[in-house]
């Protein structure tokens, strides 16, 4: 387990990232703790029509409606069956929430914004724009997601799906 003094502020300014590491599709992955809002067990997914493919629905957390996406459809990726080790990461970014299931929370970390690198030019798992980096902890290769440009990329398809909807209406 990590000790107290491992944790950072999350400020821009800081030289210490702080992270929320996670396992999905065969990887480990991790997220700035500044936009986790909570991460909670699978819960009921309510389906909504005439959205994309990798939107699962939705979920109340409390009274508010928040968007479920499923990222291995997003990437393309092979699909895996949510199990006990199955969590839902909430999180707030550009003034939303929005929540997608990953297959295992890992750790909180941090790591020195010196030591990260630009994602490399090869064919990765995750689309490289939506890559803020990779770290490097001890043994560990962690890629650091840019929750900003997911966002992004789901409502750039989400317009998409729109505007192709109405492309066909009379």
């Amino acid at each position: 387990m990590m000790d107290e003094n491992q944790f950072v502020q999350g400020r821009p300014d800081a030289a210490i990232l702080q992270l929320v590491s996670f396992k999905f599709a065969d990887e480990e992955y991790a997220l700035d703790i500044a936009h986790i809002q909570e991460v909670i067990h699978v819960q009921k997914i309510t389906y909504v029509p005439q959205m994309p493919d990798f939107s699962l629905g939705v979920i109340n957390i409390r009274g508010n409606i928040v968007p479920v996406f499923d990222l291995r459809r997003k990437f393309g990726l092979r699909e895996k069956a949510f199990d006990e080790k199955s969590k839902m990461i909430v999180a707030g970014v550009d003034a939303a929430q929005i929540c997608f299931v990953v297959d295992e929370m890992l750790d909180h970390i941090k790591i020195d914004l010196a030591s990260l690198a630009p994602a490399p030019a090869v064919k990765m798992k995750i689309k490289r724009e939506c890559i803020a980096g990779i770290g490097r902890l001890e043994e560990r290769m962690i890629i650091i997601l840019d929750l900003a440009k997911i966002h992004g990329s789901i409502l750039e398809d989400i317009q998409g799906l729109n505007s192709s909807m109405t492309d066909g209406a009379p």
